[in-house]
């Protein structure tokens, strides 16, 4: 009796972790951008790479070339940081008239009648272009957005008041002119372009009939994985080995957007700074 009791119960116990896992993939999860890792990324064998003769060239000796099991990122282990340029996005604006706007200044976008959501999808805010060989084989960044936002309720009922931002980014590169390169993402070619998004701001809350709030935020993010990666194009963009090198050796051009949602909101401002580097 006691041991098909204990039976039972580590049955039950086990099907509760299974129910528990399933949940948590529902759930929504961290972003999924080159600049973080995905769980397949970081379940991997402490086995060591071939040392390349790149890394041969600049002094790392095969007892002392580290695996990405070790240093999560091999090939720039070691080389010096490369300060790439930097820029600033136009501000994305969401009020209720943008008679007096500034294009030059500002993208302007007329609210939606409260209760309802207002979406931006604003590309090319900011452009940089960097040279052939800029960077070895890492596009990292420091990006700081400037959000302000004026919540009012208006109505006679509680309404859901949000603001949410991504930074959307895109890369041109001539390698991925090559129609037999594949997007994983959308099942379709490159077309020259690889395209992500950075999250930088997410705030929902309830709002009482009459109630006004403002925020302001300045909050840095720092690179993790970086923009592009040498790793990130072999194993997350099915790159081989020499695309991805010979990405990091041609000019590239970088559009800056933003895209996101407000909602209950009298005024919205949403710009960012953005300074590149790499190795």
């Amino acid at each position: 009796m006691r041991w098909t009791t204990l039976a039972a119960t580590a049955a039950l116990t086990l099907t509760m972790l299974d129910a528990s896992a399933a949940t948590a993939q529902k759930r929504p999860g961290v972003e999924r951008s080159p600049d973080v890792l995905q769980p397949q990324q970081l379940k991997r064998p402490a086995v060591r790479a071939p040392v390349s003769s790149a890394a041969l060239a600049d002094g790392v000796t095969a007892a002392a070339a580290p695996t990405a099991d070790e240093v999560g990122d091999p090939d720039s282990f070691g080389r010096n940081v490369i300060y790439l340029g930097l820029t600033q996005t136009l501000s994305v604006t969401l009020l209720d008239d943008c008679s007096g706007s500034d294009p030059a200044f500002e993208r302007c976008i007329v609210n939606q009648p409260v209760p309802s959501p207002t979406s931006f999808d604003e590309a090319d805010l900011a452009t940089m272009n960097l040279p052939a060989k800029a960077t070895r084989s890492l596009l990292c960044f420091t990006l700081t957005p400037f959000i302000n936002v004026s919540w009012q309720n208006p109505t006679a009922s509680t309404q859901t008041a949000r603001f949410t931002a991504t930074a959307d980014i895109t890369i041109d590169n001539p390698v991925l002119d090559d129609p037999a390169l594949i997007d994983p993402g959308t099942g379709l070619p490159f077309g020259g372009s690889l395209n992500l998004g950075l999250s930088t701001w997410h705030n929902t809350h309830s709002m009482a009939p009459g109630e006004f709030e403002n925020e302001r935020s300045t909050q840095t993010r720092a690179c993790i994985a970086g923009l592009v990666s040498k790793r990130n194009l072999i194993e997350g963009y099915g790159l081989t080995d020499a695309q991805a090198t010979q990405f990091f050796k041609k000019p590239m051009t970088i559009h800056f957007g933003a895209r996101g949602t407000v909602q209950m909101s009298q005024f919205t401002s949403y710009m960012y700074g953005i300074r590149l580097y790499g190795d």
